[in-house]
């Protein structure tokens, strides 16, 4: 079952959050660690436009965000209902979901 929900590790011994998961905290080098839900919640960091299609299932154009969290991570991401303008950096997002046949995918959507 897809929960569409956003997970991060997150170190239980520094706080520090990491996107990539691993089995030990670059910061603080603690193996322990917990799973927290992110908000949806984050800001432009960079974008770009494709407008040549790779994929039938992505007509083109299309805005790809690289979105940083509010848990301070960044994740790359399609802007949902974007005409392939500028997107001014820092802008406010929040992830929504897109059900695809055999996933779920996050997409940014402009607040």
């Amino acid at each position: 079952m897809d929960r569409h929900e956003l997970v991060f590790q997150r170190c239980t011994g520094c706080g520090a959050v990491r996107y990539r998961v691993s089995p030990m905290c670059p910061s603080c080098h603690s193996f322990e660690h917990e799973w927290i839900r992110s908000s949806g919640r984050g800001t432009v960091y960079s974008y770009t436009v494709v407008r040549r299609q790779t994929h039938p299932a992505f007509p083109t154009p299309y805005t790809v965000a690289l979105v940083e969290m509010e848990e301070g991570p960044r994740i790359a991401v399609r802007v949902r209902d974007h005409d392939g303008g500028e997107i001014r950096l820092g802008a406010p997002v929040q992830l929504e979901w897109e059900d695809h046949p055999r996933q779920s995918l996050p997409v940014a959507v402009l607040d």
